[in-house]
Protein backbone atom coordinates (compact mmCIF):
# COMPACT_ATOMS: atom_id res chain seq x y z
CA UNK A 1 0.00 0.00 0.00
CA UNK A 2 1.39 3.44 -1.20
CA UNK A 3 1.39 5.84 1.87
CA UNK A 4 1.57 10.26 1.39
CA UNK A 5 2.80 10.94 4.72
CA UNK A 6 0.76 14.53 6.04
CA UNK A 7 3.86 15.72 7.18
CA UNK A 8 4.57 19.44 7.96
CA UNK A 9 7.87 19.31 8.75
CA UNK A 10 10.31 22.52 9.80
CA UNK A 11 12.00 24.47 7.50
CA UNK A 12 14.96 23.42 6.74
CA UNK A 13 14.17 19.44 6.90
CA UNK A 14 15.06 16.80 4.27
CA UNK A 15 11.84 15.95 2.06
CA UNK A 16 12.45 12.61 1.09
CA UNK A 17 10.15 10.04 -0.48
CA UNK A 18 10.75 6.27 -0.08
CA UNK A 19 10.31 3.79 -3.64
CA UNK A 20 10.23 0.07 -3.18
CA UNK A 21 8.00 -2.23 -4.74
CA UNK A 22 7.90 -4.68 -1.07
CA UNK A 23 5.64 -3.25 0.94
CA UNK A 24 7.56 -4.57 3.65
CA UNK A 25 10.70 -3.37 2.94
CA UNK A 26 8.80 -0.27 2.13
CA UNK A 27 7.25 0.15 5.63
CA UNK A 28 10.96 -0.84 7.70
CA UNK A 29 12.58 2.27 5.18
CA UNK A 30 9.99 4.08 6.01
CA UNK A 31 10.17 3.70 9.40
CA UNK A 32 13.97 4.66 9.53
CA UNK A 33 13.37 7.98 8.44
CA UNK A 34 10.17 9.15 9.72
CA UNK A 35 11.36 9.59 13.21
CA UNK A 36 14.61 11.31 12.13
CA UNK A 37 15.60 14.97 13.08
CA UNK A 38 15.67 16.96 10.16
CA UNK A 39 13.88 14.43 7.49
CA UNK A 40 10.23 15.29 6.32
CA UNK A 41 8.95 12.05 4.78
CA UNK A 42 6.25 13.05 2.25
CA UNK A 43 5.98 10.03 0.67
CA UNK A 44 6.25 5.86 0.83
CA UNK A 45 5.00 4.69 -3.06
CA UNK A 46 5.88 1.45 -5.24
CA UNK A 47 7.75 1.86 -8.82
CA UNK A 48 4.64 2.33 -10.87
CA UNK A 49 3.35 5.00 -8.29
CA UNK A 50 6.90 6.85 -8.83
CA UNK A 51 7.05 6.70 -12.47
CA UNK A 52 3.22 8.32 -12.18
CA UNK A 53 5.35 11.45 -10.48
CA UNK A 54 6.68 14.70 -13.07
CA UNK A 55 6.01 17.90 -11.02
CA UNK A 56 5.73 16.24 -7.48
CA UNK A 57 9.52 15.83 -7.49
CA UNK A 58 10.38 19.16 -7.85
CA UNK A 59 9.02 19.45 -4.18
CA UNK A 60 11.62 16.73 -3.17
CA UNK A 61 14.74 16.33 -1.71
CA UNK A 62 16.19 13.10 -1.60
CA UNK A 63 14.43 10.08 -3.28
CA UNK A 64 15.32 6.55 -1.60
CA UNK A 65 15.06 4.08 -4.42
CA UNK A 66 15.03 0.12 -4.25
CA UNK A 67 16.47 -1.31 -7.65
CA UNK A 68 14.88 -4.54 -8.42
CA UNK A 69 11.56 -6.54 -8.53
CA UNK A 70 12.07 -9.78 -9.26
CA UNK A 71 8.51 -10.68 -9.84
CA UNK A 72 8.50 -8.34 -13.05
CA UNK A 73 8.55 -9.59 -16.60
CA UNK A 74 11.02 -8.28 -18.74
CA UNK A 75 13.59 -6.04 -17.29
CA UNK A 76 13.55 -6.41 -13.47
CA UNK A 77 15.11 -3.26 -12.36
CA UNK A 78 12.19 -0.72 -12.08
CA UNK A 79 13.98 1.15 -10.01
CA UNK A 80 16.49 2.17 -12.88
CA UNK A 81 13.87 4.18 -14.56
CA UNK A 82 12.48 5.83 -11.60
CA UNK A 83 15.58 7.32 -11.51
CA UNK A 84 16.00 8.37 -15.06
CA UNK A 85 12.32 9.87 -15.03
CA UNK A 86 13.54 12.47 -11.82
CA UNK A 87 16.16 13.15 -13.73
CA UNK A 88 14.21 13.94 -16.87
CA UNK A 89 11.93 16.22 -15.36
CA UNK A 90 15.11 18.11 -14.21
CA UNK A 91 14.13 17.94 -10.39
CA UNK A 92 17.37 18.66 -7.95
CA UNK A 93 16.46 15.51 -6.47
CA UNK A 94 19.46 13.17 -4.37
CA UNK A 95 19.05 9.59 -5.45
CA UNK A 96 20.02 7.35 -3.00
CA UNK A 97 19.92 3.39 -4.41
CA UNK A 98 19.09 0.92 -1.78
CA UNK A 99 19.26 -3.21 -3.15
CA UNK A 100 19.92 -6.25 -2.30
CA UNK A 101 21.39 -6.41 -6.08
CA UNK A 102 24.80 -4.66 -4.82
CA UNK A 103 27.13 -6.88 -6.40
CA UNK A 104 25.10 -6.79 -10.17
CA UNK A 105 27.57 -5.30 -12.39
CA UNK A 106 24.49 -4.62 -14.84
CA UNK A 107 22.68 -2.74 -12.28
CA UNK A 108 25.71 -0.67 -11.11
CA UNK A 109 26.49 0.30 -15.10
CA UNK A 110 22.57 1.31 -15.34
CA UNK A 111 22.21 3.09 -12.14
CA UNK A 112 25.27 5.31 -13.07
CA UNK A 113 24.06 5.83 -16.56
CA UNK A 114 20.02 6.97 -15.15
CA UNK A 115 22.06 9.48 -13.04
CA UNK A 116 21.59 8.29 -9.18
CA UNK A 117 24.00 9.17 -6.65
CA UNK A 118 24.96 7.03 -4.22
CA UNK A 119 24.37 3.06 -4.18
CA UNK A 120 23.90 0.47 -1.41
CA UNK A 121 23.44 -2.48 -0.01
CA UNK A 122 20.47 -2.77 2.05
CA UNK A 123 19.97 -4.57 5.42
CA UNK A 124 23.73 -5.60 6.69
CA UNK A 125 25.37 -3.43 3.84
CA UNK A 126 24.04 -0.13 5.55
CA UNK A 127 23.06 0.71 8.91
CA UNK A 128 20.28 2.62 10.07
CA UNK A 129 22.30 5.57 10.88
CA UNK A 130 24.18 5.34 7.88
CA UNK A 131 20.99 5.69 5.65
CA UNK A 132 20.04 8.84 7.68
CA UNK A 133 23.33 10.11 7.13
CA UNK A 134 23.44 10.04 3.68
CA UNK A 135 19.79 11.78 3.72
CA UNK A 136 20.91 14.58 5.65
CA UNK A 137 24.29 15.41 4.26
CA UNK A 138 24.87 13.74 1.46
CA UNK A 139 27.87 15.94 0.54
CA UNK A 140 29.70 14.40 2.99
CA UNK A 141 29.45 10.55 1.82
CA UNK A 142 30.46 8.97 -0.98
CA UNK A 143 29.21 9.20 -4.35
CA UNK A 144 28.73 6.43 -7.03
CA UNK A 145 31.80 6.05 -9.06
CA UNK A 146 31.95 7.44 -12.55
CA UNK A 147 31.63 5.06 -15.51
CA UNK A 148 31.84 1.33 -13.80
CA UNK A 149 33.46 -0.98 -16.13
CA UNK A 150 32.46 -4.10 -14.34
CA UNK A 151 30.67 -6.05 -17.16
CA UNK A 152 32.67 -8.68 -19.03
CA UNK A 153 34.17 -8.33 -22.77
CA UNK A 154 31.57 -10.87 -23.91
CA UNK A 155 28.80 -8.42 -24.29
CA UNK A 156 30.45 -5.58 -26.22
CA UNK A 157 29.37 -2.95 -24.04
CA UNK A 158 32.12 0.04 -24.14
CA UNK A 159 32.51 3.62 -22.58
CA UNK A 160 30.27 4.25 -25.50
CA UNK A 161 27.37 2.08 -25.06
CA UNK A 162 23.92 3.74 -23.52
CA UNK A 163 23.13 0.51 -21.90
CA UNK A 164 19.54 1.85 -20.73
CA UNK A 165 18.39 3.07 -24.29
CA UNK A 166 19.56 0.24 -25.26
CA UNK A 167 17.19 -1.91 -23.39
CA UNK A 168 14.07 0.77 -24.39
CA UNK A 169 15.05 -0.64 -27.73
CA UNK A 170 14.89 -4.32 -27.06
CA UNK A 171 11.65 -4.34 -24.59
CA UNK A 172 9.18 -5.40 -26.77
CA UNK A 173 7.48 -8.12 -25.85
CA UNK A 174 8.03 -10.49 -28.84
CA UNK A 175 11.61 -8.93 -28.39
CA UNK A 176 12.72 -9.77 -24.88
CA UNK A 177 10.85 -13.17 -24.99
CA UNK A 178 12.95 -14.15 -27.80
CA UNK A 179 16.53 -12.92 -26.25
CA UNK A 180 15.26 -14.55 -22.61
CA UNK A 181 17.34 -17.89 -22.46
CA UNK A 182 14.79 -19.52 -19.88
CA UNK A 183 11.57 -18.76 -22.11
CA UNK A 184 12.56 -19.14 -25.62
CA UNK A 185 11.40 -21.74 -27.47
CA UNK A 186 13.98 -24.24 -28.61
CA UNK A 187 11.94 -23.79 -32.02
CA UNK A 188 9.91 -20.48 -33.46
CA UNK A 189 8.50 -19.30 -36.26
CA UNK A 190 11.18 -18.17 -37.56
CA UNK A 191 15.06 -18.79 -37.93
CA UNK A 192 17.92 -16.96 -36.18
CA UNK A 193 19.56 -15.95 -39.18
CA UNK A 194 16.00 -14.79 -40.79
CA UNK A 195 15.13 -11.05 -41.36
CA UNK A 196 13.35 -10.83 -38.25
CA UNK A 197 16.63 -11.35 -35.79
CA UNK A 198 18.92 -9.19 -38.49
CA UNK A 199 16.31 -5.49 -37.53
CA UNK A 200 16.97 -7.05 -33.56
CA UNK A 201 20.69 -7.02 -33.94
CA UNK A 202 20.28 -3.98 -35.91
CA UNK A 203 18.74 -2.11 -33.07
CA UNK A 204 21.47 -3.23 -30.69
CA UNK A 205 24.52 -2.31 -33.08
CA UNK A 206 25.38 1.83 -33.50
CA UNK A 207 27.64 4.27 -32.04
CA UNK A 208 25.82 4.06 -28.78
CA UNK A 209 24.73 0.23 -28.88
CA UNK A 210 26.92 -3.23 -28.70
CA UNK A 211 30.26 -4.06 -30.20
CA UNK A 212 29.91 -7.26 -31.64
CA UNK A 213 32.41 -9.37 -30.30
CA UNK A 214 33.34 -13.54 -29.92
CA UNK A 215 32.83 -15.34 -27.24
CA UNK A 216 35.93 -15.06 -25.83
CA UNK A 217 35.30 -11.17 -25.71
CA UNK A 218 37.81 -10.17 -28.74
CA UNK A 219 35.71 -8.14 -31.35
CA UNK A 220 34.43 -9.62 -34.36
CA UNK A 221 35.53 -7.66 -37.35
CA UNK A 222 33.85 -9.77 -39.36
CA UNK A 223 30.00 -8.68 -37.55
CA UNK A 224 28.36 -5.27 -38.57
CA UNK A 225 26.19 -6.18 -35.53
CA UNK A 226 26.08 -8.27 -32.15
CA UNK A 227 24.85 -11.61 -32.74
CA UNK A 228 21.80 -13.63 -31.35
CA UNK A 229 23.75 -14.99 -28.56
CA UNK A 230 25.49 -11.85 -27.50
CA UNK A 231 22.52 -10.44 -27.01
CA UNK A 232 21.27 -12.83 -25.02
CA UNK A 233 23.57 -12.62 -22.81
CA UNK A 234 23.83 -8.75 -22.66
CA UNK A 235 19.80 -8.90 -22.25
CA UNK A 236 20.32 -11.68 -19.03
CA UNK A 237 23.41 -9.43 -17.86
CA UNK A 238 21.49 -5.68 -17.64
CA UNK A 239 18.01 -7.16 -16.81
CA UNK A 240 17.71 -10.23 -14.56
CA UNK A 241 17.96 -9.89 -11.13
CA UNK A 242 21.08 -12.04 -9.64
CA UNK A 243 19.53 -15.46 -7.94
CA UNK A 244 22.30 -15.75 -5.28
CA UNK A 245 21.69 -11.51 -4.74
CA UNK A 246 17.87 -12.38 -3.96
CA UNK A 247 17.60 -13.46 -0.33
CA UNK A 248 19.62 -10.05 0.96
Amino acid sequence: MNEHVPVNGPVGCRRTVVVDNDPVMRAGTRSVLVGAEGVELVAAIDHDTALSWSDEWHGVDVAVVDASDQRREGDQFPGVDVVRAIRAVGAEVTVVVLTGQYLHPGLRRRMWEAGADFFYARDEGMAEDELVSVVLNPDEHRRLPQAPDELPDELGVTRDTRVNELIERLSSPDIRTALDPDRRKKSGPYGERSRWWNHVRTLAAGPKGLVPVKASGDTATQLDAPSVVQLRKFWAATTRARERDRDR
